[in-house]
């Protein structure tokens, strides 16, 4: 009985989070920071801003109020799927835009 409240505890925030949105590498254009063509991308309780690659159903945060929860939703490092940058070689791409049309999702 106690790992089936434990189970329903942690499932809670999941559960009062909107649906995701698909986006894409076509949406974004060259601002594309992920490897993958396409993730989910969604505001969870808290404004955790986080995508999910639709392929492995991994779930990846962007802001720090999902790096704040990581553990308790299970999020996998970031850099997995994380683009280098084409304008600057050593570095990765910016996440800034997919942040931003996450935290309009939030609201």
């Amino acid at each position: 009985m106690r790992n089936l409240f434990l189970g329903l505890l942690l499932a809670a925030p999941l559960a009062l989070a909107a649906p995701p949105k698909l986006i894409s590498a076509e949406d974004f254009g060259d601002a594309w920071p992920f490897v993958p063509e396409e993730m989910h991308l969604q505001c969870l309780p808290g404004n955790a801003v986080v995508v999910t690659d639709p392929e492995t159903g991994r779930m990846y945060g962007l802001n720090g109020a999902a790096s704040g929860k990581a553990r308790q939703l299970g999020l996998e490092p970031l850099e997995n799927v994380w683009a280098e940058s084409t304008s600057i070689p050593g570095t990765k791409a910016s996440v800034g835009s997919v942040i931003e049309a996450g935290t309009k999702l939030c609201d």
